[in-house]
């Protein structure tokens, strides 16, 4: 009769090099997170995590500025930015995988919308888009996103 100890004992030995190989090829542990540093003064930042660009909350601002004119400018400036986050990672809206926006009126989701479908490229990325109590700033929306860095 074989013992349960001297069995286990027999599979650990027979598995060890199988477990053990993967550790060895991995190479030097990476650094696995990078944090993106903003673009100007666009107050906005993100940061980079196994293949991953998650931006924060970005506002309509450039130079250091709220845009002016409305939700569909606000929009606009807000995609421009997050662009910029996005290109400094090495990826773009096309690799977008999922957003949120969150929006200081619901009744502005058409006019965003408008803007949303215009410039970013198909497919879409999931959205949420939510109605916040009140931005910070008074702005209008803030947009986040989750986007992947392609492999070259």
């Amino acid at each position: 009769m074989i013992h349960l100890t001297s069995f286990l004992t027999g599979c650990l030995a027979l598995l060890s090099p199988t477990l053990a190989s993967p550790l060895e090829t991995r190479g030097p542990p990476k650094k696995a997170v990078t944090y993106l540093g903003t673009q100007g003064p666009i107050l906005s930042s993100g940061a980079v995590a196994k293949g991953l660009v998650y931006t924060s909350g970005t506002v309509p601002s450039l130079n250091g500025t709220i845009v002016v004119g409305g939700i569909k400018n606000e929009t606009r400036q807000v995609i421009e930015n997050i662009g910029l986050i996005l290109e400094e990672a090495g990826t773009s809206w096309k690799y977008v995988l999922k957003t949120t926006v969150f929006l200081a009126n619901m009744s502005d989701y058409t006019a965003m919308n408008e803007v949303y479908r215009d410039l970013l490229p198909n497919p879409k990325p999931a959205r949420s888009a939510i109605q916040v109590g009140k931005l910070p700033g008074n702005f209008l929306i803030e947009i986040e996103a989750i986007a992947a860095i392609p492999e070259i």
